[in-house]
């Protein structure tokens, strides 16, 4: 049965050792979901990464969600009850899946925006789910709430000196609330995280061009890579590991854990 856990596991992985000095991995066991934008039909997949006597090895992977009217740019999920949120390249439209022991129902259309919608979050704000959402052009753009009734209000304008900021539209919230950005297809890759005063630099890849990215912990992100890979980087140390490499899927935009009410709806359908 896999463990579909949205959290980093900690297992311990016994007493190998390399000159008498034991292996240090970088993490011990990883579940998460991707998607890349580039597949048709759109699909989100799940993997679940090992690292055997310090040596990072992806065990296995399964398609979770398919979507064959279409491609998948970003999705989330909402951390209250069992719903998928999910983007299409260059589209405005917002799609939602309800989840049952079942399956997932069909997908449909929850609000459409005037520009194409790049990235999607959602937080529990005064004991419900909110979600936001992104537009982007220019190296700039505006992250927006939607409201109860379909009305998107302007949360953050997202903007910065072009000579050193450049927005594509990916974001995230960490666990304490605070808003931190991608620097999407442009080299090299680079995590800002938002504040008064704009965009202040914490994290630099070179090499790597950064779609969406999902927080394991106050200080540790696992980063989409939009070349074909996903990445784990501590932010206080700032040296990336590589945690799945794609097998022919180009352009990984995003990157999920697993929501806390996944195990409760599947496993009593024996289906992990």
């Amino acid at each position: 049965m896999k463990r579909l856990a949205a959290i980093l596991l900690v297992l311990a992985l016994g007493g190998a050792s390399w000159a008498g000095e034991p292996l240090r991995p970088p993490y011990p066991e990883l579940t998460f979901l991707f998607t890349s934008a580039a597949t048709l039909p759109g699909e989100i997949r799940g993997v679940e990464a090992r690292c055997v006597c310090g040596r990072i090895v992806a065990i296995d992977e399964w398609i979770e969600y398919a979507n064959p009217a279409g491609h998948i740019q970003s999705f989330a999920f909402d951390p209250r009850q069992s719903k998928l949120y999910f983007t299409r390249p260059g589209s405005g439209a917002i799609w939602v899946v309800h989840f049952s022991p079942a399956g997932p129902l069909p997908a449909w259309v929850l609000y459409r925006h005037a520009q194409p919608v790049v990235d999607l979050a959602l937080r529990v704000e005064g004991g419900r789910s909110v979600l936001y959402f992104s537009t982007a052009g220019s190296g700039r753009g505006t992250i927006y709430r939607l409201l109860p009734g379909g009305v998107a209000e302007e949360a953050v304008a997202i903007g910065g000196d072009p000579a050193h900021f450049h927005w594509d539209g990916f974001f995230a919230f960490d666990p304490e609330g605070a808003l931190y950005l991608s620097s999407g297809g442009r080299l090299p890759g680079r995590l800002w995280r938002w504040g008064e005063k704009g965009p202040t630099e914490v994290a630099r890849i070179p090499g790597r061009r950064i779609g969406g990215f999902v927080f394991l912990d106050p200080w540790v992100v696992l980063l989409a890579d939009l070349d074909g890979g996903v990445w784990k980087l501590d932010l206080r140390e700032g040296d990336p590991v590589e945690v799945y490499r794609s097998r022919g899927r180009f352009r990984i935009s995003d990157v999920v854990l697993y929501p806390s009410w996944w195990d409760e709806l599947w496993d009593p359908m024996d289906r992990r």
